[in-house]
């Protein structure tokens, strides 16, 4: 398996996330909060999903990931990192392409033989 979670933004590699990180056992309570938070539905693309399933999820929290980013908010950077190779193991880059103003979203897994 990989060792980096590699964030693309319009094909340029912007940001690594070590996925041997240690996550302590608050911080794997609080990813349990973040399905918790999303049980009840979360919006993508401005369509309320209810009960959104797993690839669903991954794809929400993806998006977070690149506003925070954008934003340079470490916090949500570290969190939604630890959530996507925790929820998602076999992920190893999320690319985001701007297509005529609108963001397209690819999760690449691990390719397995």
């Amino acid at each position: 398996m990989l060792k980096k979670l590699t964030v693309f933004i319009n094909d340029e590699s912007v940001f690594e996330y070590d996925r041997e990180n240690v996550i302590e056992d608050k911080q794997l309570e609080f990813l349990d909060k973040m399905d918790k938070d999303m049980n009840p539905g979360i919006k993508i693309s401005g369509e309320l999903l209810v009960q959104p399933g797993s690839e669903q999820r991954t794809k929400f929290v993806a998006m977070n990931l690149i506003k925070a980013l954008q934003q340079d908010n470490q916090a949500v950077i570290s969190a939604s990192c630890a959530y996507l190779t925790h929820r998602r193991p076999a992920l190893v880059e999320v690319r985001v392409n701007d297509q005529d103003g609108a963001l397209v979203f690819d999760l690449v897994d691990e390719i397995t033989q």
